[in-house]
């Protein structure tokens, strides 16, 4: 009796004897070599014509629930009234979309849950919703969340219920654990001290319920906290390591800006970091100063007038803040004609203004602006702008505004002794940490007669004397018994600058030296040397 059997491999189809049953047998096809057993043969199954009854087929849908014919009370004459019709979904794999479905649910709500135990720390993104919005919240994310699983878990729709009920259980746990940072409500603070955990008086005198009023309104309840946090540290001497700043509507932008300006200005060390809460919707801000020693009548001058009116209350280490048109302020075209038109009535008091801007390209600008006026145009807001360009030195780190700002200083301050002592200090720690010196700071100090031009001009020529020569003539006479020095000294590089600065500045003083390198063997070392002779001789 002949057999058909099937490769495995490549479904070639064969006919072999049955004694090769449990033999092992070769394709013919792709040489696969495999038994022959039930697995490979090809079992025939009878023909079934139209209207005749498969008992096979019977049992098969009898075991899917689909064949009417295999229960009791199925007929001949076909199904029963109202009998279930086969649903292919039931017994078909799960699409790729449904899967993606379950996917996307599942994050949703655990990346919802990492979102919110984030922002529902201090001074985060829920810093101020309270538990019934947040549960709503929660109820929302779930409900979406929760309907992608069971459109998606076609199959196992009673498994993903129960998945969906204990994702969003744990959901709701989370904002039942998670603390809740609000703004203190009026009745929960105190009018004194430093309001931490003192009563509430029972008739508040109008200034008391103002204060009260006040800590509502800029959410106090986080400088009490950061002042218990300190008092670990500080002791009794918490307040005075912490200051708060209330700004009304000032943006996320502008804290930026902000913040640079109080680490310059506060010189905040760089271990301690300047806290924002959002309050009111966002519009307004409280920032907290805290980790260091801070004098509040300093912070109160570095707040008020160069960025506006402050209110101030000891009492609480609270500043209120209230942010000059400037901050707020546009560049108009208006505004750039008055910055730029040195003829304009309004030049310099805009251009004073602009050097208070909490944008630093706005005072890059102005300094700009300040430092190229003609001589022909009077000066006007002197004592001002000297005072704000003097604050500016100290402070400002940006290469392009500090070469603008030397010959500002020229123009504005060549009188000024602090103004020299400052250029002076920023020269002397720029040499000391080998950083480029702007030349027109030298210049400054040179026009200026400043005291140590002399020492800090000679240790920058000493270095580049190519560079520096020309400041170095600038110094007269002044400088005619340091290039002698450098004429004597070892350096042939350094003897060749002292001459060509020699023959501009140099007296009959320096002849005798000058005189020894007339027959030198270096060719451009005698050339120089002939030339400031000459030069001294005619004058």
């Amino acid at each position: 009796m002949n057999l058909k059997i099937q490769c495995p491999k490549c479904s070639k189809k064969f006919t072999v004897h049955e004694d090769l049953t449990g033999k092992t047998v070769e394709c013919g096809a792709c040489d696969h070599r495999f038994p022959v057993k039930e697995d490979t043969l090809i079992v025939e199954h009878p023909k079934v014509y139209p209207g005749e009854h498969n008992k096979r087929d019977d049992e098969f849908l009898s075991r899917l629930g689909r064949d009417p014919l295999a229960s009791p009370e199925a007929s001949p004459a076909g199904p029963p009234a109202g009998a279930p019709t086969p649903k292919v979904d039931a017994i078909m794999p799960a699409s790729a979309g449904q899967n993606i479905a379950v996917g996307a649910g599942v994050s949703f709500i655990l990346l919802y849950a990492l979102i919110f135990f984030l922002g529902s720390s201090e001074g985060g993104t829920f810093q101020d919703v309270d538990r019934i919005q947040r549960y709503v919240l929660g109820a929302f994310v779930v409900l979406i969340a929760g309907g992608l699983i069971l459109f998606g878990a076609k199959n196992w729709r009673g498994r993903a219920f129960l998945l969906a009920l204990l994702l969003g259980g744990a959901l709701f746990a989370l904002i039942l654990v998670r603390p809740i940072h609000l703004t203190p409500e009026a009745s929960l603070v105190s009018d004194s001290g430093s309001g931490l955990n003192q009563p509430v008086v029972p008739a508040p005198t109008d200034g008391a319920r103002d204060r009260r009023e006040l800590k509502t309104r800029v959410g106090y309840q986080a400088i009490e906290r950061k002042l218990r946090g300190l008092e670990d540290k500080f002791g009794d001497a918490a307040p005075q390591h912490l200051v708060g700043i209330f700004i009304e509507d000032l943006a996320s932008s502008q804290f930026h800006n902000l913040e640079k300006y109080f680490q310059i200005e506060l010189k905040i060390p760089p271990t301690e970091a300047i806290s924002r809460y959002p309050r009111n919707g966002e519009r307004d801000s409280l920032i907290v100063i805290s980790g260091f020693k801070l004098d509040l009548d300093a912070v109160v001058r570095v707040c008020d007038p160069r960025l506006g009116r402050a209110t101030t209350y000891p009492e609480l280490r609270l500043i209120d803040l209230k942010l000059s048109a400037l901050h707020e302020s546009k560049l108009t075209d208006d505004l750039r004609n008055k910055l730029s038109n040195p003829a304009h009535p309004s030049f310099f008091k805009e251009n004073l203004n602009e050097l208070r801007a909490l944008d630093p390209l706005r005072r890059r600008d102005a300094v700009r602006e300040l430092s190229e006026i003609p001589a022909s145009v009077e000066l006007r807001y002197g004592e001002e702008i000297v005072t704000e360009l003097i604050r500016l030195t100290r402070n400002e780190t940006d290469p392009q505004l500090l070469s603008d700002m030397g010959r500002a200083l020229l123009i504005w301050a060549k009188d000024s002794p602090v103004a020299v002592d400052v250029v002076t200090e920023k020269v002397e720690k720029w040499l000391e940490s080998k950083s480029n010196v702007p030349a027109s700071f030298i210049d400054f100090l040179v026009e200026a007669n400043g005291e140590k031009a002399p020492l800090l001009l000679d240790m920058l020529w000493s270095e580049d004397p190519e560079v520096w020569s020309g400041q170095y003539i600038a110094l007269g006479v002044a400088a005619e018994k340091r290039m002698i020095f450098h004429l004597d000294g070892p350096s042939i590089r350094l003897k060749k600058a002292a001459a060509f600065v020699l023959a501009s500045i140099g007296t009959e003083r320096a002849l005798p030296s000058l005189s020894k390198y007339q027959e030198v063997s270096d060719n451009e070392l005698k050339v120089l040397v002939e030339r400031a002779i000459a030069a001294i001789k005619a004058r």
